[in-house]
């Protein structure tokens, strides 16, 4: 019921993708994403060098016999790996699926396709989607405002966004940014899009390395309780609304430079967040963290969500 242009082409059980997290989306939680049938990646920027990337990479081929990708920031200066480096490292490897988000990937085809990857490139705008076709790219993500971490400046929502990317695209498209359970991913299906990206729903399981008290306040968190920062900087993110959140963008009002900004929105701080339960930090997450009350294992909440997609299939085919 649930095959789509994009499970065939990854070899992947269910059209679901278990969203790319920076300090999060290491070999283990890659791994037993992959094992319960989803797309996933492994955040390329997390390591600090050639060496431990390699051994990430090792790990994870050892940890799953399951088709996995790898992200490639294209960001400048987001990762202390180069990205012909890190390109490089995944051919060797025998990386069968990249995904690449954070510039136009224009300057890298021609090695992604002699190396014969499976090319993933997301992205949050319309004329994006349509040029990373044009470019050969052979998967278009989009992802809406709704979204945790980067969302478009120009702040379209999903339920806009998706038709119009799948409209205009041959490739197959996976949408993101609003979607945590099996109605919503038939809500995905509908919009055209072959897969759904799922980010934040999956902090909430057992096996995400996030530090329990931070799992704990997005339980807690309403959906309205998620805002927008740093576009000041032109680099908007969608996090928690916490106290540290509301001072940057107290911050941002008053004109504050990068420089003075960046002790509060600088990486390290949001990774010992993730590690260390610190709330003074900005914590990436998504509007749609107020529909999401547990934490069960991975298994757990994929088995439910396709049983619900089941079921709300069966209702609409009763129309």
């Amino acid at each position: 019921m649930f095959e789509t242009r994009i499970t065939k082409m990854l070899g992947i059980k269910y059209p679901i993708q278990c969203g790319t997290m920076m300090y999060l989306s290491n070999a283990e939680f890659v791994a037993t994403a992959a094992n319960a049938g989803l797309l996933a990646c492994l955040a390329s920027a997390m390591y600090p060098d050639k060496q431990s990337l390699k051994e990430e990479i090792a790990k994870l081929h050892d940890l799953t016999d399951q088709p996995f990708g790898v992200n490639v920031s294209l960001f400048p200066g987001h990762s202390a790996v180069k990205v012909d480096e890190a390109l490089d490292i995944l051919a060797d490897e025998e990386v069968k699926v990249l995904e690449t988000a954070g510039r136009s990937p224009e300057p890298h085809r021609a090695f992604i396709k002699q190396a014969g990857f499976t090319h993933i490139h997301k992205c949050a705008r319309l004329r994006d989607a349509i040029k990373a076709q044009t470019l050969g790219v052979d998967i278009v993500t989009v992802v809406g405002t709704e979204c945790g971490g980067h969302p478009s400046m120009d702040e379209v929502s999903t339920m806009v966004l998706a038709p119009q990317v799948t409209e205009a695209l041959d490739v197959p498209v996976i949408v993101g940014g609003g979607f945590c359970d099996g109605r919503t991913l038939v809500a995905g299906l509908a919009l055209g899009a072959d897969a759904v990206l799922m980010g934040t729903r999956f902090l909430n399981v057992a096996e995400c390395p996030a530090h329990p008290y931070i799992k704990k306040r997005l339980i807690e968190a309403a959906s309205d309780q998620t805002m927008i920062i740093q576009k000041s900087i032109g680099s908007g993110v969608r996090v928690l609304a916490n106290d540290w959140a509301g001072q940057v963008l107290l911050m941002e009002q008053s004109g504050a430079s990068l420089e003075k900004l960046m002790p509060y929105i600088s990486g390290q701080r949001t990774k010992n967040a993730w590690l260390t339960g610190d709330p003074d930090a900005i914590i990436t997450c998504g509007q749609v963290v107020g529909s999401i009350k547990t934490n069960p294992t991975m298994a757990e909440l994929v088995g439910h969500i396709m049983q619900e997609a089941s079921s709300v299939m069966r209702k609409l085919n009763q129309l």
